[in-house]
């Protein structure tokens, strides 16, 4: 299962890359929302988990954009 994970937090980002890494995941990070954007263009990903307030494109905006863009994935909003 390959994850996408929004967050600029670096702290954060980090936790939660380790944890999901531990359980076998494949996991992309993005610093930023339009990064996010990218990389959801360029591969597949099973799970987003996006961050709400996030620089460039927040997160709420980045889902719309998904969405609109017929992109099924399941999302976690993180706030």
């Amino acid at each position: 299962m390959r994850i996408l994970l929004v967050e600029d937090d670096e702290s954060v980002a980090k936790a939660l890359e380790k944890v999901l890494t531990d359980e076998r995941y494949t996991v992309d990070v993005a610093e930023d929302g339009q990064a996010g954007w990218h990389l959801v263009n360029a591969y597949d990903y099973d799970l987003v988990v996006l961050d709400v307030v996030l620089p460039k494109l927040d997160g709420l905006e980045l889902c719309q954009r998904l969405r609109k863009h017929s992109y099924t994935m399941p999302v976690l909003l993180l706030t």
